[in-house]
């Protein structure tokens, strides 16, 4: 679903409009991303809630009020439930009464039932707190050994997990059930899992995690560019030493300029292959930051010309030039065969160069860097050909 979709939907709600849910890797590789199908009424849950932590009488209330208001969405069993709650009285905030506030405006007023419900659930969806914080706070409980890959050089893990969450689809409703949030490459689906991890964390933690092995779409579909610019626009910035693009506005260019792929790419010259690497970056920025930029960095696309080897960036480079400045390229090439043997010829061609928007010099990261520029302002094609600063 397009984030357009996602806000009419919002705005639907908040208009007091009635309408259905939208339907909405433990990492020991971190190349490990895979969709699973639907698995109708699994989830994997253990019987019981945690003994050492008996439910208190607020929670068994929350959840009972939970399960009649809005109709067992919240979560996938009662124990989930009673275990969440206790998580959230553990972690020592007002929000088990806010979520019962929430409920009874959902009970009491009628209106916007799917909206109430989700400020109820362990998300809070801006009214108990933000997604992303709760989510973070909920994971670092449940899955402890998982989450200490946000708290590596003493790190405040919090802060990184919540940094890198922003850039997740985040629906603003929740439905725990296989019809909602129980797949799909969402937020909620992370926190139907981390509650579901609260119950059974050897089960839903690697489904729970933010780079999730279970909350995926469909790998043959396209990707979508403000999906893809947003994750991006968290996972490699200038805060973590890493950043690609100068903007979102940049990152959606150079996305629509470019093959989109599939899902699935892993090293095709695609916005998936691309998208594949920027979740890789949630964990291993250095290692996948550069595979996610205009070149590809030879990680996505690389063409072997006769006696030249890989070309890494060439491929992209010359694509991307041809849509933004069509009479430069025309005028100086014969046709791509032609601008990626040049290209081969620069320093920076090959794979594994790096990029980041601090490229400059005779080298193609540079050239790059400007052609991306290039694609919203044509005054930045004479650079994107060698001429200062890239030259």
């Amino acid at each position: 679903m397009s984030q357009v979709a996602r806000f009419a939907a919002v705005a639907l709600l908040l208009g007091g409009v009635g309408g259905a849910l939208g339907a909405c890797q433990s990492i020991a590789g971190i190349e490990d991303r895979r969709y699973v199908p639907s698995e109708a009424g699994a989830d994997g849950g253990a019987d019981g809630a945690n003994p050492d932590r008996p439910a208190s009488t607020q929670c068994q209330d929350y959840c009972t009020k939970a399960r009649d208001v809005c109709n067992g969405i919240l979560y996938r069993t009662d124990e989930a439930c009673l275990s969440t709650c206790g998580l959230l009285e553990e972690i020592g905030s007002d929000g088990v009464p806010c979520r019962v506030h929430q409920l009874d405006l959902a009970r009491d007023t009628g209106e916007s039932l799917e909206l109430y419900c989700a400020n109820a659930g362990p998300g809070g969806n801006d009214a108990c707190g933000s997604n992303c914080e709760n989510y973070c706070q909920l994971f670092s409980h449940t899955c402890a050994d998982d989450f200490k890959r946000y708290t590596v050089d003493g790190a405040d893990g919090d802060a990184v997990c919540v940094s890198k969450c922003l850039g997740l689809v985040d629906t603003h409703l929740f439905d725990s059930t296989d019809q909602g949030n129980y797949f799909g490459d969402t937020l909620q689906c992370r926190l139907v899992h981390t509650t579901s991890s609260a119950v059974d964390p050897e089960t839903h933690c690697p489904h729970a995690d933010l780079k999730s092995n279970k909350c995926l779409d469909d790998p043959t579909a396209e990707p979508d560019c403000d999906n893809f610019c947003h994750l991006e626009m968290a996972e490699c910035t200038a805060a973590n030493g890493f950043p690609v693009y100068e903007s979102e506005a940049q990152c959606k260019a150079v996305c629509n300029a470019l093959p989109p792929g599939h899902l699935s790419d892993m090293s095709e010259n695609t916005v998936g292959c691309r998208m594949y690497h920027s979740y890789n970056a949630l964990l291993d920025p250095k290692g996948h930051c550069s595979h996610t930029g205009p070149g590809g960095d030879g990680h996505c696309g690389s063409t072997d010309l006769p006696k030249t080897g890989n070309t890494g960036n060439c491929e992209s480079y010359c694509m991307l030039l041809e849509t933004a400045c069509k009479a430069d390229f025309d005028g100086s090439f014969a046709d791509h065969a032609a601008c990626e043997a040049d290209c081969v010829k620069i320093d920076g061609a090959g794979p594994s160069q790096g990029y980041t928007t601090a490229a400059t010099g005779d080298n193609v990261q540079c050239r790059l860097l400007h052609v991306a520029r290039a694609l919203s302002n044509s005054k930045e094609c004479a650079a994107a050909q060698g001429a200062a600063p890239c030259k």
